[in-house]
């Protein structure tokens, strides 16, 4: 990264930070195991104080307490979940800018939803496509090249909404300083 903080060179790290496919195959697993996580804290609240997360955080701000300091922990839990949470609600975000926005955004949508959202882990393409037909316009059937080809685009569209047009901006300025030379 340059002092800028522009990307300079480009990296595996960056390669690998910026994949939304990988993302989006550990969305469903992090949603469950937030849901766990929640579901804990809540039931250990409930059961060692007696009353639910929010009503005890609520109280303690209001007591003045301090949080650091937890012998249960709490903070590194709670911290956790929000963490977990951010990552989820920003690719919620994303996908629902390009599902009201981008031209195919509903179909691209469901596509996302069904293969990688949904709390139901599809068996196969095939059960994908099936779950597709009832959202696509005249019930249209798709086959397994057409699926594969929308869900690249999907991803690719998410991809811009999530990290911008950066490589698309890179290769266009590099073409204008490749092609456009000043003479001295």
């Amino acid at each position: 990264m340059g002092k800028s903080g522009v990307i300079t060179i480009e990296s595996k790290d960056n390669q690998v930070y910026h994949d939304v496919a990988v993302l989006f195959k550990i969305y469903r697993s992090v949603s469950w195991r937030m849901q766990v996580q929640i579901g804990q804290v809540k039931h250990r609240f409930q059961k060692e104080y007696g009353t639910d997360v929010d009503q005890f955080l609520e109280s303690i701000y209001q007591a003045g307490m301090d949080i650091n300091d937890d012998e249960a922990n709490i903070k590194s839990r709670v911290e956790a979940i929000n963490s977990s949470n951010k990552f989820l609600k920003l690719i919620d975000e994303a996908v629902e800018l390009m599902r009201k926005y981008h031209p195919q955004g509903e179909r691209y949508y469901w596509i996302l939803y069904y293969t990688y959202m949904s709390a139901y882990q599809p068996n196969n393409i095939t059960e994908i496509i099936n779950k597709l037909e009832p959202h696509l316009s005249q019930n249209v059937r798709i086959n397994r090249s057409t699926y594969f080809r929308w869900r690249e685009s999907a991803l690719k569209a998410v991809e811009g909404i999530l990290w911008g047009y950066e490589m698309e901006s890179r290769m266009l300025l590099e073409h204008y300083r490749d092609t456009w030379v000043i003479d001295v």
